[in-house]
């Protein structure tokens, strides 16, 4: 698993109820679009994550819809799991 994998965890494993943007990833992990969402398709396809669009209008917010992601209970466990097996210090 990959630093960078570990960094989006990480932002997960904070608050796991919440739902994440892309965007709201970029910005706490700190991590290029291009390698961001590779890592958060292979968690879905993986079933650690599901995702959905957010239910706006873009024309009245002004900006497009986000694809919002969120851990399943699955995802939670095993993010757990791996978090555990290195001490959860790992990336302080």
């Amino acid at each position: 698993m990959s630093l960078q994998t570990l960094k989006v965890l990480e932002a997960f494993l904070d608050n796991p109820a919440d739902a994440l943007s892309g965007a709201d990833l970029q910005k706490r992990c700190t991590i290029a679009s291009g390698t961001l969402y590779p890592i958060l398709l292979r968690l879905e396809s993986a079933g650690w994550f599901v995702s959905r669009w957010e239910n706006i209008d873009p024309a009245s917010a002004g900006r497009p819809r986000r694809r919002l992601y969120r851990l399943t209970a699955n995802g939670l466990t095993r993010a757990s799991e791996v978090f555990a097996s290195f001490g959860r210090g790992v990336l302080a």
